[in-house]
């Protein structure tokens, strides 16, 4: 939509701005026009050698009202004044300085006696060595007004074809997308309504296949068949579980019971209950948290947003590596770091991995993920009203961190 408004703009401010510069320079070409028909008849009538200053040449007519005449001797002074004009600032000796160098004529704008005025000059011979000049004015005040007026109707009617533009833009951008609106909404309902009825399966086909671990019924050949019923059901559990939650905020955003809560201490805590899961695959987890970090938040969001970060962690970690878990204060934000000392993420790959079902390039040393973890991440993150995002620190590996408003 915003595409398409700016090059229906920028077409209507081009036109406009055309327009204007067309309009005034046909306002300008008609002042001159006039002017110089003035002059010219003016200078096919010059008066007698005997007129003497303030004298009047009756067969000669202004152009207009705005237009006048005077006829200058070779110094510059008034001969004859024909259209009984005041001689106020008037008239513009140097407009003769270009004249006796030469030049046929000389055009400029001036202001005199408090009016903007078009000045023509033009040489004429009277008699044999005896040369004069006509200095024609166009007086600009209407000229003016009506170059205002010009511009302030372009402005007005730009201003209108770009409300126009607007509603125009707005409606047809509504038209196109509801299809694809319908079309995305009826896929996050098919995917929740999938998801809603898949963990039930999912749940029996686990629970079915742990009783049969607890009651002895499994053959030793049977029993790795039986684990890997669990293990797989219970990732087929897992991620119902987080397209569930991706439908919950693609559909209406996320529903949070925020509290006030040290971001710390539940670092801490969780950090604590996911030791476990490291240590099973040789990485150590370490925490450097200040005193306090407030938050206003949901607590189980943001535990679950850095158990995210965790394991996504722990899986690219080599085997004696560690992940380092960071809060503090930055820019009066709240800001989670978590570090692994594992490949990195390509530059290329830093945006898109937080797209659901995407994976970087470089492999998870333990195999991959569902692809939904950081896009789950970042929906956390942005419901609560900040980000995620990945970082390359020196010395290799990747940090990921989380931005939270803190609690005010």
């Amino acid at each position: 939509m915003l595409v398409t408004f700016a090059l229906v703009a920028t077409l209507v401010v081009g036109v406009g701005g055309v327009t204007a510069v067309a309009g005034l320079a046909a306002l300008d070409d008609d002042v001159d026009r006039s002017l110089a028909g003035a002059v010219a008849a003016a200078a096919a009538h010059p008066p007698g050698e005997s007129s003497g200053e303030g004298s009047e040449v009756d067969d000669v007519e202004p152009a207009s009202a705005d237009t006048f005449v005077l006829y200058l001797d070779a110094s510059g002074g008034v001969v004859a004044n024909p259209s009984r004009i005041k001689l106020v600032g008037l008239p513009v000796a140097a407009a003769l300085a270009p004249l006796t160098g030469g030049a046929k004529e000389d055009w400029r704008t001036v202001a005199a006696g408090g009016l903007s005025i078009r000045l023509l000059t033009v040489p004429i011979a009277v008699s044999e060595g005896s040369t004069r000049y006509v200095q024609g004015g166009f007086v600009l005040t209407l000229h003016d007004l009506q170059s205002r007026s010009l511009v302030a109707i372009i402005a007005a009617t730009a201003a209108a074809g770009l409300l126009a533009a607007v509603l125009v833009t707005a409606l047809l951008t509504r038209r196109a997308l509801a299809p694809i609106r319908r079309s995305m909404e009826a896929q996050r309902r098919f995917v929740a309504d999938a998801s809603h009825e898949l963990r039930t399966p999912a749940a029996i086909i686990r629970a079915s296949a742990e009783v049969l671990q607890r009651e002895g019924h499994l053959d030793a050949a049977s029993a790795p068949l039986a684990a890997d019923i669990v293990e797989e059901s219970a990732r087929l559990g897992r991620l119902v579980a987080e397209l569930l939650t991706l439908a919950s905020a693609d559909a209406r955003g996320l529903s949070l019971q925020r509290e006030h809560i040290d971001l710390a201490v539940l670092a801490r805590d969780t950090v604590r209950a996911t030791s476990a899961l490291a240590a099973e695959h040789g990485v150590r987890l370490t925490v450097a948290a200040p005193a306090e970090v407030p938050v206003h938040a949901d607590r189980d969001r943001l535990a679950q947003l850095l158990v995210v970060l965790l394991d996504n962690a722990i899986g690219h970690s080599p085997s004696g590596g560690s992940v380092d878990v960071t809060v503090g204060l930055e820019g009066g934000a709240a800001v989670l770091g978590v570090r692994d000392r594992g490949p990195g993420v390509p530059e290329a790959d830093r945006a898109r991995i937080f797209e659901p079902f995407t994976r970087s390039a470089v492999a998870r040393p333990r195999g991959g993920g569902s692809g939904l973890g950081l896009a789950i991440a970042r929906s956390i993150a942005v419901a609560h009203g900040g980000e995620v995002h990945v970082e390359a620190p020196a010395g290799g590996g990747a940090r990921f961190v989380a931005t939270l408003p803190l609690d005010r």
